[in-house]
Order: C-alpha cells, then sequence, then structure tokens
C-alpha cells in the first residue's frame, strides 16, 4: 500500500514535470500508462491525480508566459482587451478548454495564450483538469504498449519523427504567438463580430 501510493506520488511528480516546458516532452498520457502497465497502479486515481498534477505544470507554464509578457513586451494592450474579452465570456473559455483537451494534441500553445493574455485561469484549469482526466483515463486504459523503463518512454517519444514534428509545429505556433500582431486581428475579429450581433 505504502509502495504503490509512493508510485502514484512518483507518477504525479513526472506528470507534473513534463507539462512545465513549452515543448519537446512526451504525452503526459504515456508517462501514466508506463506507470500503470509496469506497477499495476489503479487507473483512476492515477489519471485523474495525473490530469490535476499536470494541469498544475500547465498553469505554471501559462505564468511563465505572462512573466514574459510583463517584463519584455513593451506594448501588450491589445492582449489585455483580449483577456477582458474572454473573461466576460468565461463559461465559453471553459467549455472550449474541455473540448480541445478530449483530442490528443499538445496543449502548451493553449497555456503560453492563456498567459499572454492573463485570462481567468480557474475555468481553463477546471475545462483542462476534466477533458485531460476523460482522455487520458482513455488513452491509459486502452494501452498495450509495455514500456521497459521510464526511459523507454522518453527514447519512444524522440525517435517518433511524427510526434517530434508535432511538437515542432506546436513550438512554431507558440513562437508565432510572441512575434506576430494577433492580438490585433483578434480584436478586429472580435469588433466585427460584436457590430454584426447588434
Amino acid at each position: 500500500m505504502l509502495t504503490d501510493l509512493l508510485r502514484l506520488a512518483l507518477a504525479y511528480a513526472v506528470a507534473f514535470a513534463v507539462n512545465l516546458p513549452p515543448a519537446f516532452m512526451p504525452a503526459t498520457w504515456m508517462v501514466l500508462a508506463f506507470f500503470r502497465i509496469h506497477f499495476g497502479l489503479p487507473l483512476l486515481p492515477l489519471t485523474i491525480g495525473g490530469a490535476f498534477f499536470s494541469t498544475l505544470g500547465r498553469i505554471v507554464l501559462a505564468r511563465g508566459s505572462t512573466m514574459y509578457k510583463r517584463r519584455v513586451m513593451k506594448r501588450h494592450e491589445e492582449l489585455d482587451e483580449i483577456g477582458e474579452y474572454l473573461d466576460r465570456r468565461r463559461n465559453y473559455v471553459g467549455v472550449a478548454t474541455f473540448l480541445y483537451c478530449l483530442l490528443p494534441l499538445p496543449s502548451n500553445s493553449l497555456f503560453i495564450a492563456a498567459g499572454l493574455v492573463e485570462v481567468n485561469m480557474v475555468r481553463v484549469m477546471i475545462g483542462f483538469w476534466l477533458g485531460r482526466a476523460l482522455s487520458y483515463t482513455f488513452y491509459v486504459w486502452t494501452a498495450d504498449q509495455v514500456f521497459a523503463n521510464l526511459r523507454n518512454v522518453f527514447q519512444d517519444f524522440y525517435s517518433d519523427w511524427l510526434g517530434l514534428t508535432l511538437e515542432v509545429f506546436s513550438l512554431f505556433g507558440a513562437l508565432l504567438l510572441l512575434l506576430l500582431p494577433w492580438p490585433r486581428w483578434a480584436l478586429r475579429w472580435i469588433n466585427r463580430g460584436d457590430r454584426a450581433t447588434r
């Protein structure tokens, strides 16, 4: 019992750690699948807790983006306006995050953008946690690949050219968030939509 609790704690710590960097980490569900297959940990505590700790890791990533914006970016009024717009529609933000997190797509750009616009993170966090708890449970439950050790999880990820390509595109998307004037474009789209509804 104590051994399983320690292994669960280790799984949670790794789930937290792989969600801190903006790219080039294996999917959290792969890490959780390793602990499930190798140590026979109970499915729901593993995936629900793993989703919670991966959420905490992504929140740290979002906060890093917020600090970057405040310290490095000289003008961020448009980002603030988008954040205010999303806060006025915070229920949609949570639902959109939930639906996105059901998909097997990287979430780093999502949290970098959330940090840049400083959207209220409570609903983002709840949507992410619920979406990932469901998807992790499904992926871990259906996983049939046995990893000999945790190193294999990372080796398999770094030898998968398709996964690495997806990570490169995801990181490229995160860079575009920092380099392009997307807040201005988003505000034009928002203002056009507001005028159309009047």
